[in-house]
């Protein structure tokens, strides 16, 4: 992702456009090739090797500076370093400092030979040796251990969608439209949502014609906002899979005023998303693993549907739950940058004459006394709502199941 001084865009009229560049010019084309064969033969080199490697290509070229320089960011963030904590390192090089800080003090080290002379006697190690192993571990010195490539047409069409996701990282909310959805690509849409751990307010538009997704954006939020700006960012390439789309967000740059991004399936950017991404984190694979074990008559998956809410309100669960008799329950998972969701959901779930969701909340949104006193008033969440940490657990779900279990 490119960061804030890499992002190009004009402003007019309150209204901020990123400027694309043109994934067919020549030039371009030209410098991703020399970029990609640079970081494609990197192997084994060291950072500040690759760095100066790549800077000889951005200074000799006319390009545009900022351009050849979000290309590289872009490059750096598919390149693998080695960056293991060498303990071994770390307790030669604070013996070696203590070592030659007593040697400082003794009379018979008069010169430099004689300097090096007691540390060869003292770790029998040549003084080179030491030299060129001290830093190794410093960031500059980190060899490259992988770099996943791509053509140069794809890097330039991942530096256009790069200048929207900076762009979205200082957004107060995303009021994105999908229309003529087909039921596959929606499911993948709503998967990367809950990938990224987004909630979203989900209705449908007035001409039914597909959906309103409303994403608080991290300048909304007064807690892990960078992480949250970042989750965001990465969910964008996710739109793109749609074949009709609209977004509109109010963007808030440093020492400027709300200026208004609106784009929408037009705009010809690319995503680099090819499909839904396999990998499951570690702490959910455990919670359904732990859950499967613990609770034999009930299965756990991860949700695959919309459920319909109040008047036109709908959500995507996190997870479905099934009984042995085929009855099933979902559950929904609020994060500690969720508060406004949340309030928005117990307030929908109040008027509802059936269960329709557990609701899992994460403590921390407790500090906040307005969602505390929400939690603490609703009569839903007494019975079919429970709080945990980072992540939930089999013993913080247990009541609200038996509970489930004697209404079903």
């Amino acid at each position: 992702m490119l960061t804030k001084n890499l992002i190009r865009y004009s402003i007019r009229k309150n209204q901020i456009f990123p400027k694309f560049i043109n994934v067919n010019d020549g030039q371009l084309l030209n410098i991703s090739s020399q970029f990609l064969e640079l970081f494609r033969d990197s192997l084994g080199k060291t950072r500040e090797e690759l760095l100066s490697e790549s800077k000889i290509i951005i200074d000799n070229n006319e390009c545009n500076p900022i351009i050849t320089r979000g290309f590289e960011k872009l490059l750096l963030d598919r390149t693998k370093f080695n960056t293991d904590i060498q303990e071994e390192l770390i307790e030669f090089r604070k013996n070696l400092f203590t070592f030659t800080s007593q040697l400082h003090n003794q009379k018979e080290i008069q010169n430099i030979d004689s300097y090096y002379k007691a540390i060869f006697n003292q770790f029998k190690k040549e003084i080179s040796d030491i030299q060129n192993q001290l830093y190794i571990d410093h960031p500059l010195n980190q060899p490259v251990t992988q770099f996943k490539s791509l053509s140069p047409e794809r890097l330039l069409h991942r530096y256009n969608c790069a200048q929207i996701q900076g762009l979205l990282i200082h957004c107060d909310h995303i009021i994105l439209k999908i229309v003529k959805p087909d039921s596959f690509s929606l499911r993948q849409l709503f998967k990367y949502l809950r990938f990224y751990q987004l909630l979203a307010q989900i209705t449908r538009l007035n001409d039914n014609s597909g959906f309103q997704i409303k994403i608080d954006g991290p300048l909304s939020l007064f807690y892990q906002t960078k992480k949250y700006g970042h989750n965001l960012a990465f969910f964008f390439p996710a739109i793109l899979h749609q074949k009709q789309w609209s977004l509109e967000a109010n963007i808030q740059l440093r020492n400027r005023k709300a200026l208004q991004l609106k784009l929408n399936h037009e705009c010809n950017v690319k995503s680099h998303y090819n499909h839904f991404m396999a990998y499951i984190p570690d702490e959910v694979s455990s919670f359904q693993n732990s859950f499967k074990k613990k609770f034999t008559s009930w299965d756990i998956m991860p949700s695959e549907n919309l459920i319909k809410l109040q008047g036109e309100a709908y959500c995507f669960p996190d997870y479905s739950l099934k009984n042995q008799m085929g009855q099933t329950i979902d559950l929904e998972l609020f994060h500690t940058w969720h508060s406004s969701p949340l309030i928005y959901r117990l307030k929908q779930l109040e008027k509802v004459q059936k269960t329709v969701l557990i609701l899992g909340v994460n403590k921390k949104l407790l500090n906040d006394p307005t969602i505390a006193n929400y939690i603490e008033d609703s009569e839903y969440f007494k019975n079919f709502g429970f709080l945990f940490r980072d992540m939930p657990t089999v013993s913080s779900i247990k009541p609200v199941l038996d509970i489930i279990d004697e209404l079903l």
